[in-house]
């Protein structure tokens, strides 16, 4: 396919003093291919743009252009593309698990969340957890020549019988050949369980830990996650764990983390904050989540923030006299409350918190990630003539839009008197008070 075929990647900005500033990039250009290569999205870019010597074919006003550079050593490019699959299509999910949270989302909810995606590009590129279900020859070929490791594969369970009733499709029962061929082809994963009550618990659970751990540096992280429920779902035939499933699930956890403390240094398997919490246990301290690499996968959010925050004391100012919101859901409010306690001491300012329930998720739900725009303005609403509000970063996409399409600015206006502010620069918002 020639360059000029494809829609190509859209700028939206240029970085100065970069190579593509020194090569007269501009946003809105459109890079149809690198050094003759055509591109499909931005790994692509990413790949053929890795030479010391770089021709880019853009188009600009209707008009195709040819601009040339010559990389410096560790000199970035400085592109940013409107959207990093260029078509705006992203892979979607042939799968039909019956624990799929985004079916069991309800109606007027940003476009988004409806998207069942299971897409390996944004598992290279986010973080995203995908089945390897629906790839191809040429996805697995592509996969291996330009390497793109690590992936998060949602495994879910080794045994063939377990998976693919989960997953419900005969290709979910193939996951130990789709996991060697990555190993084959050197790129290596973090796995992640769902676990599912009567389905993957049990057996299939300490198997499945034991053959991943079998893999040794092929398969980094291990992370298993309590299946996540809304009122929605009743109907399923699935249900959540009990308080003695998620011991049980503890129990097999640490007994692979002693293998793993003892031979390769760090725990490997990981048991996200909800599994805890479900637990009736105190969350364990920071340094059990090791790097704290899977956050965004709810395993160890509670003391990444915690330690952010308590790292953070000494640089606090004197907030005499300021009154500071924190917004949350159910489940965090008691690990807040001690956050509210410590900061309040240090800085002498007058900390609430306070916990609201999903609207469109029903009180199952008790992350603040899954919080509404209006669940956030019913909470705040007594508390307007605060200073400060704070709440969890990750009830907003990277638009800083809320789940029922509020966005950030939004929220601000209907509280004008009252600064409101994600929480995920605890420090650096205090010390603008």
């Amino acid at each position: 396919m020639k360059p000029n075929q494809l829609s190509g990647g859209l700028v939206s900005a240029v970085e100065p003093d970069t190579l593509a500033d020194q090569m007269g990039l501009q946003a809105g250009d459109v890079i149809l291919a690198v050094n003759d290569h055509p591109l499909r999205d931005v790994i692509d870019f990413r790949f053929y743009a890795a030479e010391e010597e770089i021709e880019l074919t853009v188009q600009r006003d209707g008009r195709e252009l040819t601009l040339s550079g010559v990389r410096r050593y560790d000199q970035p490019v400085g592109v940013e593309f409107a959207h990093p699959t260029f078509d705006v299509d992203i892979r979607r999910c042939n799968n039909k698990c019956e624990f799929c949270f985004v079916t069991q989302s309800p109606r007027g909810m940003r476009r988004t969340v409806y998207i069942k995606d299971d897409d390996y590009r944004y598992s290279f590129l986010f973080g995203h957890f995908v089945t390897l279900t629906n790839l191809g020859d040429e996805d697995w070929e592509r996969i291996e020549e330009q390497h793109l490791s690590p992936l998060y594969v949602s495994v879910h369970a080794t045994d063939p019988d377990a998976r693919r009733a989960m997953l419900i499709n005969p290709r979910a029962a193939l996951i130990e050949e789709h996991l060697d061929r990555l190993s084959a082809g050197g790129i290596r994963a973090h796995a992640q369980v769902v676990l599912c009550p009567g389905i993957n618990d049990g057996e299939v659970l300490e198997r499945t830990i034991r053959d991943l751990y079998a893999r040794g540096d092929d398969v980094l992280s291990l992370s298993i996650v309590p299946v996540g429920l809304t009122e929605f779902n009743s109907d399923r035939g699935v249900r959540p764990l009990t308080r003695q499933e998620c011991v049980e699930a503890l129990t097999a956890i640490d007994a692979v983390r002693t293998l793993a403390l003892r031979d390769r240094g760090r725990g490997w398997c990981y048991a996200a904050d909800e599994m805890f919490l479900q637990a009736g246990l105190d969350l364990p301290e920071s340094s059990y989540f090791d790097d704290h690499e899977l956050v965004a996968n709810g395993v160890g959010a509670v003391s990444a923030l915690s330690a952010s925050i308590r790292g953070d004391l000494d640089d606090l100012p004197r907030l005499s006299g300021k009154r500071i919101l924190l917004v949350t859901g159910t489940s965090m409010l008691p690990y807040l409350e001690d956050l509210a306690d410590e900061i309040s001491t240090k800085t002498g300012a007058s900390l609430h918190t306070t916990a609201t329930t999903s609207t469109l998720y029903g009180p199952m739900v008790t992350t603040a990630g899954l919080l509404a725009g209006a669940d956030h303005i019913r909470a705040i609403e007594p508390f307007r003539d605060f200073d400060l509000a704070l709440f969890s970063r990750s009830a907003l996409n990277d638009q800083d839009m809320f789940l029922d399409d509020l966005s950030l600015e939004d929220l601000g206006q209907v509280f004008p008197e009252l600064r409101i502010c994600p929480s995920e620069h605890v420090t650096d918002t205090l010390l603008t008070l």
